[in-house]
């Protein structure tokens, strides 16, 4: 979600003229746009990522589980298939599933779809990924044509 802030600005310049060949004081408006991200680093609604972060990780495996969840999410990709199969960390089934468990509770990801998730871009954006894109998209219920888009990349 974004909006955009109008603001004017009156510029005075002195400007010949041509017919009496005088310097005439003469006005200019200009108007700057400006979009704004809601939510924004100081405007979150949800919590922050350093809140996450203590409330997932007890352990070494669970840091690197967790950047390999995060490091699933890039500026191509903002819905990504998480499953213990593809994971890269030598965790158990269980433990990666009270894992992805635990982040869904603490909003981190949602599921939108089976073994489809969404990064929330109000705690992580990806480097170089379009936030104000991302945050639409979560406010977004219905994602499908995105999680088909996903789903078609990992099969």
């Amino acid at each position: 979600m974004s909006y955009h802030v109008s603001k004017s600005l009156i510029i005075t310049h002195k400007v010949l003229n041509e017919a009496t060949g005088e310097l005439e004081p003469t006005e200019f408006t200009e108007v700057a746009k400006k979009s704004r991200i809601k939510g924004g680093f100081n405007l979150m609604y949800h919590k922050s990522y350093e809140e996450v972060v203590e409330a997932v990780i007890s352990s070494n495996t669970d840091m690197r589980l967790f950047n390999w969840v995060t490091n699933q999410f890039t500026y191509k990709t903002s819905i990504a298939q998480l499953v213990h199969k593809q994971c890269s960390v030598q965790v158990s089934q269980p433990k990666f599933s009270k894992f992805i468990k635990l982040l869904l509770d603490v909003e981190y990801i949602r599921r939108v779809g089976r073994g489809v998730y969404m990064l929330n871009p109000f705690i992580y954006v990806p480097y170089k990924a379009n936030a104000a894109e991302l945050q639409n998209d979560w406010g977004d219920k219905s994602v499908k044509a995105k999680v088909d888009e996903a789903l078609k990349e990992y099969m």
